[in-house]
């Protein structure tokens, strides 16, 4: 079954400056994992070189996943699954406090479903320029608000705010934009079995969210 994703990448240009570049990568198939994304922030990195030779404060890779048919659209809730992967020089920016989604100004925090540390390569440039301090997150967002006009963001636990990871609208599937609807029902929680199966199908290689187990 194709796999209907959307990758971004998100760097921090300067590590003394507020300024970012935010690269889009195509739809992709087949499940991601770990080492994928280890080749994203290596690629992050090596572009944040030839602007920063010294190396930034941060960066990021982002992987979201849209359900693969209508049925498991619905199964889900209208909830999109999100990778995040970020970097930094310092260990106490981790974890993250919050990803959300802002559009017209308006924040919305996106549900945790996991955060698990990892080591970064010994000799990679993803350690001499972004940071030795790994962080990789599963996040559930609302479809409808991955379809409009604003940014995926994070704040770091401290001293950075309103990181941009993505520059939506994202691209759905067909079946997603043709709901009239696309937002969950109100204080609807994703639904964890059919949640489960949609992301040990589309990423290998990640400690299962214990909220999944």
């Amino acid at each position: 079954m194709r796999r209907l994703l959307i990758v971004a990448l998100a760097l921090l240009a300067s590590a003394t400056a507020g300024a970012q570049t935010l690269t889009k990568r195509p739809v992709s198939q087949g499940a991601v994992t770990p080492a994928d994304m280890t080749e994203r922030l290596e690629k992050a990195a090596l572009r944040t070189k030839e602007q920063a030779p010294k190396g930034a404060a941060r960066g990021s890779s982002v992987d979201f996943c849209w359900p693969s048919s209508a049925a498991e659209y619905q199964a889900i809730g209208k909830y999109v699954l999100v990778l995040v992967s970020v970097v930094t020089q310092d260990a106490a920016e981790l974890p993250l406090r919050r990803v959300y989604v802002t559009v017209d100004g308006e924040q919305t925090e996106l549900v945790r479903l996991s955060s698990q540390r990892r080591d970064v390569g010994k000799g990679s440039t993803t350690l001499s320029i972004l940071g030795p301090f790994r962080e990789d997150g599963f996040y559930v967002a609302p479809a409808g608000l991955m379809m409009r006009d604003g940014h995926l963001q994070a704040d770091f636990a401290i001293r950075r705010n309103n990181f941009n990871l993505y520059k939506l609208p994202g691209t759905p599937p067909d079946f997603v934009k043709a709901d009239s609807d696309p937002m969950p029902a109100k204080d609807a929680a994703p639904n964890m079995p059919a949640l489960k199966v949609l992301l040990t199908r589309e990423y290998k290689g990640f400690e299962l969210p214990a909220s999944l187990r």
